[in-house]
C-alpha cells in the first residue's frame, strides 16, 4: 500500500505574486493537515511534492489565505490578495508606527493613491477635502503656486498658523518639497496628544510623510504621467464696449445735473472712433490663453534580504493661462537601506529638487485685462502697441508688459538624511537620525525700457535681484522599547533627544533707472539708483521627549508624553517650555458583552488632553533694535545707529495651545460602514502679538504675550461600501468639519470701567468674536426719488446713493452702526464617490465650503473699476439710474467715488465644486503577463471642473486680479514592470 501511494506523488511547481504581479518571497506553503511544507524563493517560485488529493495552503502576512486542490495540475501559479483585516493597517505616528486599531489620538491617514488623482503639482491642493479638520485654500493659482493649509482653525494672531511637515523624520520647509509619487503614507496629527511629542511648532498641527522604500525581490519599475490642458472659468461679466460707453455717459450725467453731455465732450478721439465704429477691444481674449501641463514620474525599486534601494525622478512642466508664465521642476530621490547584521541597519534618504518659475507681473496683467477700457485702439499706425489705447493716462495697454517684464525665480531644495538603527535585543531599538536641509532661492525681475513702468520712467529700465539661503541641521537620538507582561500587558517607551539649528540669509538689490536693456537686470551697476538690503538670522531648538504607552489586552489604552523645548527666539527669562499630554482609549467591541453582536466590528472611544507650543516669530524680536542713520562728517558720509522703536521684552515666552479631544470610531456590518466622530476644544494662551505703545515712552511697539483664543469644532467622516463583490465595488465617503473660533481675552484692560474687557477696535479684534472679522457699515439698499432723505440717518445723501443700516436706531450713522462679520466658513466638507467594475475605475470628489465671507475690491475700488466712475472697466453691476430705480449699486459719478461704496464689497464666497473626477481602465492581468508587465492603466482626470458660487471672481478663494486656479483636464498613463 505504501508503495502504491508513493507512486501517485508528483512534483508541483509554481510562482506566487501579489495583485500587481510582483513576486512574493517567503510565502508559506503547506500540505493541509501535514507538516510538509516549503517557502517561495527570491523570485516567488516554489517546488513541493504532493499527491492529487492533497490541498496546498498558501499563506503570507497581510494577504488572504489560498487553498488549492492538486488534482491533475503540475504547475500551480497563485495570486495573493491583500487582506486588510489581517494586515491591521499600520499608521505612522510621532517617532514610530502603530496598528490602526491601537490608535487612540486624532490621526487621520490620507490614501496615497487619492493624492495623485489630482492633476496638480501642489501636494497641498491634493490634500484638499481628503481629511476632516484640514482646510486647504488657494494661495496662488500661478504655475508652481501653492496652497495654505489650516488644521482645526487659526490658533495664533501673529505667531504663524502653518502646520509643520515631517518627511521621514525630518522637518521640511513645505509640503511641496516632496514629490507626490514618492509618498508611501501621509498622516495628519490633529490633537495635542498626537502632536505633543513634536512640542515646538506643533500647535498648528503636524503632517507626517513617509516616502517609499526599496522592496526585497525583483527590480520593479513604475511610471505615472499625465499631460493636458488648462483653462479658467469666471463667475462674472465685465462691461462690453456699448455698456462701458453708457456707464461713462451716466457718470458724466450725474455730475452735469442729470443731463447727458455730448459724446464729443466725454470721449477722447480714440474712444469716440471706437464707439462710432462699434469696434471694441476684448482684452481678456487677447491676454489669456489655454495653458498646458505635464507631469512624469518614474520609480525604481529593488532589493535583497541585505540591501534595498528606491529611486525616482519627476519632471513637471506647466505653461500658465497668462502668456510667458511657466514652471519647470525636476525632482530626484534616492532611499537606501543596508542590513549589516541581525541587530544593525543603516539607511539613507535623499531628495533634490530644482525649479524655475517665470511669473511676469501676473497680477498687474490680469488686473489690466479686466479694467482697461474697451474703447480705443490697440496699435499705433506703424503696428506697434499703443501706450494709451483710449488716450487717457489711467488706461495703459496691458499687452505691453507681456513681453517687456520678467520675474524669474530659480529654487534648489535638497534633503539629506542618514540614520542608524541598533536593535541588540527583542523590542529595543536605538536610532540616531542626522539630517541636513538646504534651500536656495534666486529671483531676477526686470522691467525693460519699453515696459509700462519703463515708458513712465522716461524710457529707463528697473528691476531687482534677490538671493536667499536657508540651511537647517538636525540630530536626533531616539530610543524605543516595547515589551509584554503576561501576554496581555503591552508597554511601549520612547525617549528622544533632539538638537536643530537653521541659518538664514537674504540679499536684495532694487535697481531704478537703468539706461538700456543690453544686460537686463545684470546691468544694475549702471542704474542711477541701487538700493541694497541685507538680512540674516540664526535660530535653534534643543528638545527632550519622553512617552510611555500601555494597553491591556488591546482593549484599554493609556499614553502619557512630555516634551521640553528650549528656543533661541524667546526672551532670556523664558527660553524653555514643557508640553505634556495624555490620552485614553477603549476598544469596546472587544468586550465580552459584544462578542455575539456580529453587526459591530469596531467600536472605540478615545479621549486626549495636552499642550503644544508655537515659536513662529523671527529671531531677535525679544531684544531691542537699532536703526541705521547716515551722517555727514567732514564732508564724508558715515553710518551710525540710533535706538529703534521696539521695546525689548526679556519675558517673551511660548504661545501654548491646550486641546481636549473626544472621539468615537465604529465599523458595522463587516466594516462596510465605518465612521469617526470627533469633538475638540483648543485654548491658545500667551498669544504672540505686537502691542502698540504710547510714543511718548520713546518706543512705538513691543512684542508681548497677551490674551487667549478658543477653537472648538466637530469633525465627522463616514465611509460606506455600498456594493462590495468580486466584479463590482461602489463606495461613498462623506466628511464634515465645523470650527468655531473666538477671542476669549486680549490685553486684559478695562479703561472705561464697565467691568468688561475692552476690545481692540483699531485692529478689529473683539472679545467673543473670531480673529478675522470685517467691521464696517451694512448697506440696506439705494435711496430713491421721493424718499424722505432729509429726515433719514443720512440727510446729505441723494437719490441713487447707498443707504446704510442704522443699527442702534438713533437716526445717526456713526461708529456705533458698524457691524461685525465673520470671515471664516461655517463648515466645509466633501462627498466622495468611487466605483470599480472589472478593469474600469471611477472616482469623484465634490467639495463644499459654506458660510464664508470675502471682501471683493472689484465691487468698490477705483483701481479695480468698481467705483463706477466710467474711467476704468470692471465687473458689470446693475447700477441705479432714474430710469432704473431697481438697481442695487449706486448711481455712477464721474467726479469721485460714490459715498459708502466700500460697504458693498462683502460677498458670500460659499461654493460647491466638482473638485476632481477620474475615469480609468486597467488591462487584465493575463494580457499584461504576455507583455511582461505588471500594470497598464489609462485614465482621464478633470480637476476644478465646475464651481457654483455667488462670489464674483475667477475663484471664490481669490480676487479677480489674482492668478486664478485653472480648470485642468489631463490624460494619463500608469505602467508597471
Amino acid at each position: 500500500m505504501f508503495s502504491s501511494a508513493y507512486a501517485q506523488s508528483k512534483t508541483i511547481t509554481g510562482k506566487v505574486v501579489d495583485n500587481a504581479g510582483v513576486p512574493l518571497p517567503g510565502v508559506n506553503i503547506l500540505i493541509d493537515q501535514t507538516t510538509t511544507g516549503t517557502q517561495t524563493n527570491f523570485d516567488g517560485e516554489y517546488t513541493i511534492e504532493a499527491e492529487p488529493e492533497d490541498i496546498i495552503v498558501f499563506s503570507y502576512l497581510g494577504f488572504k489565505v489560498v487553498r488549492v486542490t492538486v488534482g491533475s495540475q503540475n504547475v500551480i501559479d497563485i495570486t495573493l490578495e491583500e487582506d486588510a483585516s489581517a494586515l491591521e493597517e499600520v499608521v505612522v505616528v510621532g517617532y514610530g508606527t502603530k496598528k490602526k486599531s491601537d490608535i487612540i489620538s486624532s490621526v487621520v491617514t490620507v490614501d496615497k493613491d487619492d493624492l495623485v488623482k489630482v492633476a496638480t503639482s501642489d501636494v497641498g491642493e491634493m490634500l484638499r477635502g481628503k481629511a476632516a479638520g484640514v482646510q486647504v485654500t488657494l494661495a496662488s493659482g500661478a504655475p508652481g503656486g501653492s496652497s495654505t493649509i489650516r488644521i482645526r482653525g487659526q490658533n495664533s494672531i501673529s505667531g504663524g498658523n502653518d502646520p509643520i511637515v515631517i518627511a521621514d523624520g525630518v522637518r521640511i520647509g513645505s509640503i511641496n518639497d516632496i514629490n507626490a509619487n514618492d509618498i508611501a503614507s501621509l498622516e495628519v496629527l490633529k490633537d495635542a496628544a498626537a502632536q505633543a511629542i513634536y512640542g515646538a511648532r506643533a500647535s498648528n498641527g503636524v503632517i507626517l510623510i513617509t516616502t517609499k522604500r526599496g522592496k526585497e525581490g525583483k527590480t520593479s519599475v513604475s511610471y505615472n504621467g499625465f499631460s493636458g490642458l488648462q483653462t479658467i472659468n469666471r463667475n462674472f461679466d465685465i462691461y462690453d464696449g456699448d455698456e462701458f460707453a453708457q456707464l461713462k455717459r451716466e457718470a458724466f450725467r450725474t455730475n452735469n445735473g442729470g443731463e447727458y453731455r455730448l459724446d464729443e465732450d466725454i470721449f477722447s478721439g480714440l474712444e469716440l472712433a471706437s464707439v462710432q465704429s462699434q469696434e471694441y477691444i476684448n482684452w481678456e481674449d487677447l491676454i489669456l490663453r489655454t495653458g498646458e501641463t505635464q507631469n512624469h514620474a518614474i520609480n525604481i525599486s529593488s532589493g535583497t534580504d541585505k540591501f534595498r534601494i528606491f529611486s525616482s525622478v519627476n519632471y513637471i512642466n506647466t505653461k500658465g493661462v497668462v502668456p510667458n508664465s511657466k514652471y519647470n521642476k525636476v525632482g530626484l530621490r534616492l532611499n537606501a537601506d543596508q542590513r549589516i547584521n541581525d541587530w544593525l541597519n543603516i539607511g539613507l534618504n535623499t531628495s533634490f529638487q530644482f525649479s524655475e518659475t517665470n511669473n511676469p507681473n501676473n497680477s498687474g496683467i490680469i488686473l489690466s485685462s479686466l479694467t482697461t477700457t474697451p474703447l480705443g485702439s490697440i496699435y499705433n499706425t506703424d503696428g506697434s502697441l499703443r501706450y494709451l489705447p483710449g488716450g487717457f493716462e489711467e488706461n495703459k495697454n496691458p499687452l505691453i508688459d507681456l513681453d517687456e517684464t520678467t520675474n524669474v525665480v530659480d529654487q534648489r531644495n535638497d534633503i539629506l538624511n542618514l540614520f542608524v538603527d541598533v536593535s541588540p535585543f527583542k523590542g529595543f531599538n536605538y536610532r540616531v537620525n542626522l539630517s541636513r536641509r538646504s534651500w536656495n532661492y534666486k529671483r531676477k525681475s526686470y522691467n525693460t525700457t519699453q515696459s509700462l513702468s519703463g515708458i513712465a520712467n522716461s524710457g529707463q529700465g528697473s528691476g531687482a535681484i534677490q538671493y536667499q539661503d536657508n540651511v537647517e541641521w538636525q540630530i536626533e537620538n531616539i530610543i524605543t522599547y516595547e515589551f509584554d507582561l503576561n501576554e496581555v500587558n503591552h508597554f511601549g517607551i520612547t525617549a528622544v533627544q533632539s538638537i536643530s539649528e537653521s541659518e538664514y540669509s537674504n540679499y536684495m538689490n532694487v535697481a531704478d533707472r537703468i539706461p538700456n536693456d543690453i544686460l537686463g537686470i545684470n546691468g544694475l551697476e549702471g542704474a542711477f539708483l541701487n538700493t541694497p538690503s541685507i538680512s540674516a538670522n540664526k535660530r535653534g531648538i534643543v528638545s527632550a521627549v519622553g512617552r510611555v504607552e500601555y494597553d491591556y489586552d488591546n482593549k484599554y489604552y493609556f499614553t502619557a508624553s512630555g516634551r521640553a523645548d528650549g528656543s533661541t527666539v524667546f526672551g532670556r527669562n523664558n527660553k524653555w517650555a514643557f508640553f505634556p499630554a495624555a490620552n485614553l482609549g477603549w476598544n469596546i467591541h472587544k468586550e465580552s458583552f459584544l462578542e455575539d453582536v456580529n453587526a459591530i466590528n469596531n467600536l472605540k472611544l478615545r479621549f486626549s488632553y495636552g499642550s503644544v507650543g508655537n515659536e513662529g516669530i523671527s529671531p531677535g524680536q525679544s531684544q531691542s533694535t537699532a536703526d541705521q542713520r547716515n551722517y555727514i562728517i567732514d564732508d564724508s558720509q558715515v553710518s551710525g545707529y540710533v535706538p529703534g522703536n521696539t521695546l525689548p521684552n526679556p519675558d517673551l515666552r511660548w504661545e501654548t495651545s491646550t486641546t481636549f479631544n473626544a472621539a468615537i470610531d465604529f465599523g458595522l456590518f463587516n466594516n462596510r460602514i465605518t465612521s469617526t466622530i470627533e469633538y475638540y476644544n483648543t485654548r491658545t494662551k500667551d498669544l504672540l502679538v505686537s502691542e502698540q505703545l504710547d510714543p511718548s515712552s520713546g518706543y512705538t511697539s513691543k512684542l508681548t504675550n497677551i490674551g487667549e483664543i478658543e477653537n472648538r469644532g466637530l469633525e465627522i467622516t463616514l465611509n460606506s461600501d455600498i456594493v462590495r463583490n468580486e466584479d463590482f465595488k461602489l463606495n461613498l465617503g462623506l466628511s464634515f468639519t465645523k470650527n468655531d473660533n473666538k477671542i476669549i481675552s486680549l490685553y486684559g484692560r478695562d479703561d472705561n470701567g464697565d467691568g468688561i474687557e475692552d476690545d481692540d477696535i483699531l485692529n478689529r479684534r473683539f472679545i467673543g468674536e473670531e480673529i478675522n472679522v470685517f467691521y464696517q457699515y451694512q448697506p440696506v439698499g439705494i435711496f430713491q426719488i421721493g424718499e424722505d432723505i432729509a429726515n433719514s440717518a443720512q440727510p446729505l445723501s441723494l437719490p441713487g446713493d447707498i443707504k446704510l443700516r442704522d443699527v442702534n436706531g438713533d437716526n445717526v450713522i456713526d461708529d456705533q452702526d458698524r457691524v461685525i462679520t465673520s470671515q471664516a466658513p461655517d463648515w466645509f466638507g466633501t462627498i466622495s464617490i468611487g466605483a470599480e467594475y472589472k478593469g474600469i475605475d471611477f472616482s469623484a470628489d465634490i467639495y463644499m465650503v459654506q458660510g464664508v465671507t470675502r471682501s471683493n475690491s472689484f465691487l468698490y475700488g477705483y483701481l479695480e473699476g468698481g467705483s463706477l466712475r466710467g474711467i476704468k472697466n470692471g465687473i458689470k453691476q446693475n447700477y441705479w439710474t432714474p430710469e432704473n430705480p431697481g438697481g442695487d449699486f449706486p448711481r455712477p459719478r464721474e467726479g469721485n467715488d460714490p459715498s459708502n461704496i466700500f460697504s458693498l464689497g462683502l460677498q458670500d464666497a460659499s461654493y460647491v465644486r466638482l473638485q476632481n473626477i477620474t475615469l480609468g481602465y486597467t488591462l487584465p492581468k493575463d494580457l499584461l503577463d504576455s507583455f511582461g508587465m505588471t500594470k497598464l492603466r489609462l485614465y482621464v482626470t478633470g480637476s476644478n471642473l465646475i464651481t457654483v458660487t455667488d462670489y464674483q471672481s475667477y475663484s471664490p478663494e481669490r480676487n479677480p486680479n489674482e492668478y486664478p486656479e485653472p480648470v485642468t483636464v489631463v490624460v494619463g498613463l500608469q505602467l508597471g514592470f
